[in-house]
């Protein structure tokens, strides 16, 4: 059921990305946090694939979800790296993306599960739910965003006029 959910939505982010792939592609930060939410959407389907192996001893499941944990990692510390790189105004542009706790918790539980498996403690695949559903739900809202149009620019306040006192 996730590894289908987490291809769904992949499809959904596509479509999204496409239908704003103008606005898109000339953002760097918004190509970030289009391939942030693309590893969001893969992180539960790899880790779909693995628990549908058949007949693989709980070490190799482990190391599987291990293996993903930290290529998941590896994967969003760059994208986090280079919108870091970013200029003040692209940064604001990409600040409803940057979710630091939703990478670190996915981050940290897939890894963790797959040593715990990996150990012969099959407790850590209940680490896994909160992942998927982090995963998942923190993508659909950044694909959701990436449909809305972009903001239109707030218009400057008025300068106060020059005769007006403080007391008005």
């Amino acid at each position: 059921m996730t590894g289908g959910a987490s291809g769904g939505l992949t499809g959904l982010l596509f479509v999204a990305v496409s239908l704003n792939a103008t606005r898109i592609g000339h953002h760097r930060g918004l190509r970030a946090s289009a391939a942030q939410t693309l590893v969001l959407f893969l992180a539960p389907l790899a880790v779909a694939a693995a628990l549908l192996t058949p007949d693989q001893p709980d070490w190799v499941l482990g190391a599987e979800l291990t293996i993903a944990g930290l290529g998941t990692t590896w994967i969003l510390l760059s994208i986090r790296h280079v919108k870091q790189s970013l200029s003040d105004d692209e940064q604001t542009v990409i600040a409803i993306f940057n979710r630091r706790a939703t990478n670190v918790l996915i981050m940290l539980l897939l890894t963790a599960s797959g040593v715990l498996v990996a150990c012969g403690l099959p407790g850590g695949l209940y680490l896994l739910l909160p992942v998927i559903l982090v995963a998942l739900i923190s993508g659909v809202l950044n694909a959701w965003y990436f449909l809305l149009p972009p903001p239109s620019p707030q218009p400057a306040a008025p300068p106060a006029a020059a005769g007006q006192s403080a007391q008005e």
